[in-house]
């Protein structure tokens, strides 16, 4: 294997860092494995202090053609900058209503290299950063674009503009690389997403003997996988404020979301096939999105397409359900239509008042029924089970005409003349959750080897953890459900209390996995790290990740995310996260004093 040898990075500054710079330089340079002493920090400091090449010049790039100094339309704007660490270049940026193609960035380079990637957030009228991304890149053999988001690291306003945010992306073996990127594409580039795209520089690092073996320690084991990525479908159902739904048409673009999902510790994809009504697959019973509820010769299944790319990365593939209602009536977006909801309304929940809610109440063996047959549909494709996210649309009963006569029944007292925390009202209602948790069980069982997970929310320390509370908050009776084996994967969000979750893991045993979500979806590396830590001495044999489709932007995070399956590593990832993002101060930017200058209001 070739191995980098050091050369002085002083020296490299000031005959290389330079928007002059021939590519042919910087190859070589790469090729040499430039290098320095010391490592990156978490701060802004002097260049020298920094290892590695970077490549400033997005001049440079190819095609020629779709680059611009003139502001043409459709194509990738170069702005002149420097840092006041003496870096020198210029930066492309591309405007979401334009449609501005791949650019390649040949990087030359050979062997194992930190990549990292520099970006700069402008002042615009378009919105901030996403967390589903401002950017798509790849190198040349990964089999899909990576969506990634300019990281702010807590900056705002003019501290923000003035600035570029550097985040480590990935170690990579750079030989007969290049980098492409591109801007996002649909549905991640739609107005509601829309910022401008940029990539400012792109620093490459090559590794020391012993950063080669650490990287090759993080890479995914059997035993390492123990983390769930629970993905939500909303950016293709329609979210339930009322986006629009989107349907792609291709297998790549397939290839692309799940890119970032591929070399992890991810053991366990968790795709939301059904949000209430809207299915997420071919069905032939729920909605599926169009006006005519018919489904399109040129979509691709979502539910079959995830299930290949979970497949090839060796991934068990669970397909969830959330039991959501209509929305609020000015929505017209698909997924706020609930078309079975409005034919059924019988069945719906009932306030104290006997008003109608917006939901169905699992005491109807009708909506169960329902509920069944779509789960039954899934469990056609090839998956290895069902997931319920039992965290949302919570009671799954109210105050419906037989839930309060069996109430009666059996203690001779009307439970709307009760408070809402009486412990035996609370008991009532998580009965019919766990009538219906045994019928997935049942129905999951008729499928040999097929597993059901649950998502729940988990007390904390904050909030009273004794039974009254779960059950009136949540109505999980998860204690019920481990004791009877109905379950084989219990993912508690947001938090859960060290001393609950030591409970659940003597009842469980070894027959189901507790794998609690790490929160808030937004923390430093290391945060993650620690927070991993302690649900592990507290008994969890593996962690999650709700919302995952929105987590894996924000690079230097993923970077600790993706590998909290190798448990010996934890301290380690705690220790290096610091140095996964920092903020580097622009000198100039356009030709312009970047401190002094853009102060108009």
């Amino acid at each position: 294997m070739h191995l980098p040898t050091p050369c002085n990075r002083r020296d490299f500054v000031k005959s290389a860092l330079t928007g002059a710079v021939a590519l042919g330089a910087l190859r070589g340079l790469a090729a040499a494995g430039a290098a320095a002493p010391g490592g990156p920090t978490a701060n802004p400091v002097p260049a020298e202090g920094v290892r590695g090449i970077v490549l400033s010049d997005l001049g440079r790039c190819e095609p020629a053609s779709a680059l611009t100094r003139e502001f043409a339309d459709n194509r990738w704007q170069l702005v002149e900058y420097e840092t006041v660490e003496g870096v020198k270049g210029a930066m492309v940026y591309a405007r979401p209503e334009h449609t501005c193609g791949v650019l390649t960035l040949p990087l030359g380079a050979q062997g194992p290299h930190r990549i990292h990637l520099g970006y700069h957030v402008t002042n615009s009228h378009y919105p901030g950063p996403s967390a589903h991304g401002q950017l798509d890149v790849r190198l040349t053999r990964d089999a899909g674009f990576r969506r990634v988001c300019q990281e702010t690291g807590g900056a705002e306003g003019q501290d923000l503009f003035k600035s570029v945010q550097e985040v480590y992306w990935k170690t990579a073996d750079l030989t007969g690389q290049s980098l492409h990127f591109r801007q996002p594409q649909a549905p991640y580039r739609w107005p509601r997403e829309a910022s401008l795209a940029n990539l400012a520089y792109v620093r490459i690092v090559p590794l020391t003997p012993d950063e080669v073996r650490d990287w090759e320690a993080s890479r995914p084991t059997p035993t390492s996988r123990r983390l769930a990525l629970i993905y939500c479908s909303a950016q293709l159902s329609g979210s339930t404020d009322g986006t629009e739904n989107f349907h792609p048409t291709s297998e790549q673009w397939f290839a692309d979301d799940f890119e970032a999902y591929r070399d992890t510790d991810i053991g366990v994809f968790i795709f939301e096939a059904l949000r209430g009504n809207y299915c997420l697959y071919r069905s032939q019973i729920g909605d599926v999105g169009s006006e005519d509820n018919r489904w399109r010769d040129e979509w691709v299944d979502p539910l079959a397409a995830f299930a290949r790319q979970a497949r090839a990365s060796g991934m068990k593939y669970l397909a969830a359900m959330r039991m959501i209602g209509p929305q609020y009536p000015m929505i017209r977006a698909p997924i706020g239509r609930a078309r079975h909801y409005w034919r059924h309304q019988e069945w719906s929940k009932r306030d104290r008042e006997g008003r109608v809610v917006g939901n169905l109440s699992l005491a109807y063996e009708g909506t169960r029924r329902y509920w069944l047959s779509l789960l039954r549909e899934i469990l056609e494709y090839d998956v290895d089970g069902i997931h319920l996210h039992l965290n949302r649309s919570t009671p799954f009963v109210l105050y419906e005409e037989p839930v309060v006569r069996a109430f009666v029944a059996q203690h001779g007292v009307d439970p709307r003349t009760l408070p809402d925390h009486d412990p035996r009202w609370l008991a009532h209602g998580a009965g019919y959750l766990t009538q219906f948790v045994r019928e997935v069980r049942a129905l999951v069982d008729r499928k040999p080897g097929r597993q059901l997970g649950v998502t729940v929310f988990g007390p904390t320390k904050e909030r009273p953890t004794d039974e009254r509370y779960k059950l009136k908050s949540y109505v999980c009776d998860v204690d019920a459900w481990l004791g009877e084996g109905l379950v084989n994967y219990v993912i508690p969000s947001q938090q859960i209390d060290p001393e609950v979750l030591r409970r659940w893991r003597r009842l469980a045993g070894d027959r189901a996995h507790i794998w609690p979500d790490l929160m808030p979806r937004s923390q430093p590396p290391a945060a993650f790290a620690r927070q991993a830590r302690g649900y592990h001495e507290a008994g969890a044999d593996g962690f999650s990740l709700w919302d995952g489709e929105r987590r894996h932007a924000r690079l230097s995070e993923w970077a600790a995310l993706r590998q909290l399956g190798h448990l010996d590593r934890l301290d380690p990832i705690a220790r290096q996260g610091p140095s996964w993002f920092r903020s580097v101060r622009l000198a100039t930017l356009g030709g312009l004093s970047a401190q002094d200058s853009f102060r108009d209001g």
